[in-house]
């Protein structure tokens, strides 16, 4: 009796557990899908909001109009104009960095958006130009500040990695004024050494180098063999 009123509960506790959670899921579900509509006086404040779908720069601008985050409105509205960097609407991120620029409002990630918001109208102009409209850049007006930026792109390339580079510390330190004190002590030992060989060398006595005598070539007398003209070759015949 005792073992059918345990398994009946723990039939009882997993069919609430299931319920448990398909419920969260179809909330959650609910809520992914449900669209976010900003306040009339959020749009009032923030007209670039206006028209836009996307869900995370929705969000984005929900957080930012929200009074609990009035001190991180200007840190949610520099990532809503990244955001729109990255939706491809580089004009509404400019717009919204050149707004918040005017209100004295400074950060990197302003910087970064200008720039790449910047690069991507420099880009679409330039393709413009040479694909439908045939033609380069003049030489008196365009070109001069595109190799400006080109040149000072050039000098700013980013610095190389140093994450593998290793930490000075006090060992390091230590290790290393070590080497250099081992070093320096076998300078002076090889120094000591060489000028002693020097004087050693200095000091030997050469041996006199014996001349050999010289060799007088003996050049042996051939036998005149030469007959004289006009002599009998039968001479000696006789």
């Amino acid at each position: 009796m005792m073992r059918h009123i345990l398994k009946k509960g723990l039939w009882i506790l997993i069919l609430c557990l299931t319920v448990s959670l398909i419920g969260n899921s179809v909330y959650a579900e609910e809520n992914e899908m449900k669209p976010i509509k900003l306040k009339r006086k959020c749009l009032k404040q923030h007209t670039l909001a206006e028209n836009q779908t996307d869900r995370a720069l929705l969000e984005i601008y929900q957080q930012a109009c929200d009074k609990d985050n009035a001190s991180r409105a200007n840190e949610l509205l520099a990532q809503a104009a990244m955001r729109m960097y990255e939706l491809k609407q580089p004009m509404n991120a400019l717009k919204l960095v050149t707004q918040l620029q005017s209100q004295n409002v400074r950060g990197t990630t302003l910087t970064d958006v200008a720039f790449l918001a910047s690069v991507d109208i420099a880009n679409s102009s330039l393709e413009q130009m040479r694909s439908n409209e045939m033609r380069f850049l003049s030489s008196d007006l365009t070109y001069p500040p595109a190799k400006k930026l080109s040149d000072r792109i050039r000098s700013s390339l980013p610095a190389p990695e140093t994450d593998s580079a290793k930490g000075i510390t006090d060992e390091s330190v230590k290790r290393e004024l070590r080497n250099t004190s081992n070093n320096h002590t076998t300078r002076r030992t090889i120094n000591k050494k060489f000028r002693s060989n020097q004087r050693n060398t200095a000091t030997q006595t050469v041996a006199p180098v014996k001349r050999q005598a010289a060799i007088t070539p003996v050049v042996a007398k051939q036998q005149n063999t030469v007959q004289k003209a006009g002599s009998n070759p039968f001479d000696s015949l006789k």
